[in-house]
């Protein structure tokens, strides 16, 4: 069990201030303690205005509180409070009812029914009717006029939300637009396998649960399909459902399953399990963020119900550098844009990448963006290169400095994008189902997004700690004392090992394909060098634009060996000591595409790693010798080599110990099992397609692009595919994208695309993508390109080498950024040759 350390810090303050379980307690005690539980949570948003009154009910009367939100609202809530129908009121969630005013744009009317024991079944029931009832006729008096209805409540209150909306189909009573389901209480037998987990009873546990139901209903009442939602004969012809759980709640099954049962009878259905979260915590929203999220996510989810189907200019995927970027130039043109983000913030590769020692490798001056003055002139790198929380604040940064979290919906991954060929639009859907429609449609999801699942036998047997490089948690992880297996030696490797290694006991690298790594030389950024480059960054930029790689630095024009070896050695090690990726590669003109001259520089780098590994058996293993130098991204590293000479690191060459398994306790191979505490997989990414071809994206004919790209990805210009009108891809298969500076390529796509756009629309266009003749030709030219190098001798995930199955071809344009650069301003500049607009 893993909970989120925001909620893991309330249950330990609860257990040291020893709350009692409620069951131990009277109903009156129960009530007291819950409410001083709340009391103790800060207030709701103060803007939501309040009014109390009073419900005509059987019996007399009960209160009612109308939260109204500082925004125009877009729906009245009819909010029935958990609390297991005996404990809870409306003064104890009002800081609930204010933050859901507030995100959900809704007036949210609280509703104070009578609680068990005094009032059992169906008192509550029938209270909660009666004030549905009394809402719906105050319309005019309430001021909620035309305002759809959504019934809503979290636990025993989710229990009387889906009642309400079966008593109202029944009973042929008001019109509920939407049913907001929070964790709930549905089936009164209790015998869903939720309640028989230990690592579930948090908060509220199987006891607490049998006992509220003791004083709410006895044992056969408890069966009324009134009391328990899921034994009503039909689902049917009810209101759509959002309905939210929790992994940590014994209530999670009855929720999936109700859920679940709701999309069978042809209800449409939101769900989502909030990770990591115990039952309550929706009712926390200023004490732990996942609270808030989960509003935000009802308030999409409301939205994408009683709104089904928005309309945009231009959707974005990703809110990476690319996103941001594309977001900003889009908004300037006056376009209304969308960007979807899966993850919780911007920053794409920077927010997902937070493994020890993840740093760009690029120099941080040259790593930024050029398009504002004013962002370069006032943003301070501390180092060299840069470690990723800076990245990630630099991210952060833009995206406040320009005000573009407004338009990011985060959070939200895109499952579909379908073009409709009757209106020219792209139907985009998300996982959690909200639909935009939008007239262009521009994949920014990066390169180096999908990390790659491990394909290693046994990895579901193991009972450890298990990380990968890709997806790192991002309260990171402390190694100390442990043993930790790294499986892989990519560029992630290389910069996680070094620092894995001062934390552990012991650390054992199993390699595969052995590296070529040179030294960073890394060291905090000296101020006045930067100011230096600041005073000259209008020229510092041109060069990047027009370099191979979209950095400063100039390749020598010189032949290998048209020199002697005296000044070869003086060139490599010149190379060697400049602490810059394209150090050695620049020394001499043909180091990527002359064998012999290869063969020159990577012996070069391979006597540097017998020079710095001690022991003979391990420098030979680190020695890479099946590919040439440079055919895969070289490394840039900090002290990798030297971290095989400390005691508690050893070296596992799978050439010759494979692995046989993944074992409960570790790692089996030829040799026999390891023990290990954690596990670290290093594998990689499924580089380039991986991030487009996992969202269902179908163009015209309904042709998916998995289909069109079955032999491999093509596209013109790596901007766009035939076939699929209005798409556009950033930094996208045969484009420069991995070979070069990713800033200078993103700030290069991303103005061409919008001016694509603008185009369009000076021009009157509908739609345009490339015919299949431009997109045929690119194609033969990149490979052309790519065999006049090396790049093809080697299994890289360049050539898609890496993910068993994937087609091999070279992914990347190998022409240049300069060169590239060109060829597109002259496509764009041609009226879009190669292109066919309608």
């Amino acid at each position: 069990m893993h909970l989120d350390l925001a909620t893991t810090s309330m249950l330990a303050g609860m257990a040291l201030n020893e709350t009692p379980a409620l069951n131990t307690l009277t109903p009156e005690e129960a009530r007291l303690v819950f409410t001083e539980i709340n009391r103790s949570m800060p207030p709701g948003p103060e803007q939501v205005s309040s009014e109390d009154c009073q419900i005509p009910v059987e019996g007399g009367a009960i209160r009612g509180r109308i939260l109204r939100p500082s925004m125009t609202a877009k729906s009245v809530m009819v909010y029935y409070h958990g609390g297991g129908w005996v404990i809870g009121n409306i003064d104890d969630y009002d800081a609930v009812g204010r933050h859901l005013a507030e995100t959900c744009q809704a007036i949210v009317i609280m509703v104070d029914y009578r609680k068990a024991p005094e009032h059992p079944f169906p008192v509550p029931v029938n209270d909660c009717y009666a004030a549905l009832n009394w809402v719906d006729t105050q319309r005019s008096k309430l001021r909620i006029h035309d305002l759809p209805l959504v019934v809503a409540g979290d636990s025993a209150g989710g229990n009387l939300a889906a009642v309400m909306s079966i008593k109202a189909r029944d009973e042929s009573g008001p019109e509920i637009a939407l049913q907001a389901l929070i964790y709930p209480v549905t089936d009164g037998r209790m015998g869903a396998e939720s309640f028989t987990h230990e690592d579930k009873q948090l908060f509220l546990t199987t006891e607490i649960m049998a006992f509220f139901w003791d004083h709410y209903a006895d044992s056969k009442t408890r069966l009324d399909p009134l009391a328990s939602p899921a034994l009503t004969a039909s689902l049917a012809d009810l209101p759509p459902a959002v309905v939210l759980t929790a992994e940590f709640d014994i209530l999670v099954d009855e929720g999936r399953t109700f859920a679940e049962h709701l999309k069978a009878s042809g209800v449409p259905v939101s769900y989502r399990d909030f990770a990591q979260q115990m039952h309550g915590f929706f009712a926390m929203p200023a004490a732990l963020p996942a609270a808030g999220k989960a509003m935000a996510w009802l308030a999409q989810e409301m939205d994408r119900h009683l709104n089904p189907t928005e309309r945009k200019d231009v959707v974005v995927v990703g809110a990476g550098f690319s996103g941001m970027y594309q977001l900003h130039k889009l908004r300037e043109q006056g376009l209304n844009v969308q960007v979807f983000e899966a993850g919780s913030d911007v920053g794409g590769t920077w927010y997902w990448n937070r493994y020890p020692g993840a740093r760009v490798d690029i120099e941080s001056m040259a790593y930024s963006f050029s398009f504002s003055d004013e962002l370069q002139q006032e943003w301070e790198w501390s180092e060299k290169y840069s470690p990723q929380p800076e990245l990630l604040k630099y991210a952060q940064h833009i995206a406040d400095r320009f005000d573009l979290k407004s338009d990011i919906a985060f959070d939200t991954r895109v499952a579909s994008a379908h073009f409709d060929e009757d209106t020219n639009e792209w139907l985009v859907t998300t996982e959690c189902g909200r639909r935009v429609r939008a007239q262009h449609l521009v994949m920014a999801t990066g390169v180096l997004s999908a990390s790659k699942t491990p394909d290693i036998s046994g990895r579901d047997n193991y009972r450890g700690e298990t990380y990968r490089t890709g997806l790192w948690p991002k309260e990171g992880v402390d190694f100390t004392g442990k043993r930790v297996a790294v499986i892989g030696t990519g560029s992630s490797a290389v910069q996680a090992i070094p620092l894995i290694a001062e934390e552990a006991d012991d650390v054992v690298v199993y390699q595969r394909t052995a590296t070529f790594t040179t030294p960073a030389l890394n060291h905090a950024l000296n101020k006045d060098d930067a100011s230096v480059i600041k005073a000259n960054y209008a020229e510092y930029r041109a060069k990047q634009r027009l370099n191979v790689l979209g950095v400063v630095d100039e390749r020598s024009l010189e032949r290998t060996m048209d020199v002697s070896a005296q000044e070869r050695d003086r060139r490599f090690k010149a190379g060697w000591e400049s602490g810059i990726l394209p150090g050695m590669l620049f020394q001499f003109a043909d180091l990527q595409v002359e064998q012999e001259a290869n063969d020159a520089i990577s012996e070069y780098i391979r006597d540097r790693i017998r020079d710095t590994v001690k022991d003979e058996q391990t420098a030979q293993d680190l020695l890479p010798t099946d590919y040439p130098y440079g055919t895969k991204r070289p490394c840039i590293d900090t002290n990798y080599y030297e971290t095989f000479n400390r005691e508690n690191v050893s070296l596992v060459n799978l050439r010759r110990t494979p692995i046989e398994t993944i074992t409960q306790k570790g790692i089996r191979t030829a040799e026999g099992e390891r023990e290990f505490d954690a596990i670290v997989y290093a594998t990689g990414f499924d580089a380039m397609t991986g991030p487009l071809l996992r969202v269902d994206i179908r163009g015209r004919g309904g042709v998916k692009l998995t289909d069109a790209w079955n032999d491999g990805p093509r596209s013109y210009l790596g901007i766009a595919i035939h076939g699929f009108p209005n798409l556009f891809t950033i930094t996208g298969p045969s484009s420069p994208s991995v070979l070069s500076n990713m800033l200078v390529s993103i700030e290069q796509h991303v103005d061409w695309v919008s001016d694509c756009i603008q185009w369009m629309k000076t021009e009157g266009k509908a739609t345009i993508e490339p015919s299949d003749s431009a997109e045929q030709e690119w194609a033969e030219h990149t490979e052309q390109l790519a065999n006049m190098t090396l790049y093809p001798k080697a299994n890289s995930w360049y050539m898609g080498a890496n993910v068993p199955g994937k087609p091999r071809m070279f992914l990347a344009y190998v022409g240049g950024v300069g060169t590239y650069r060109m060829i597109c301003d002259q496509v764009a500049a041609a009226g879009y040759r190669g292109f066919q607009a309608a």
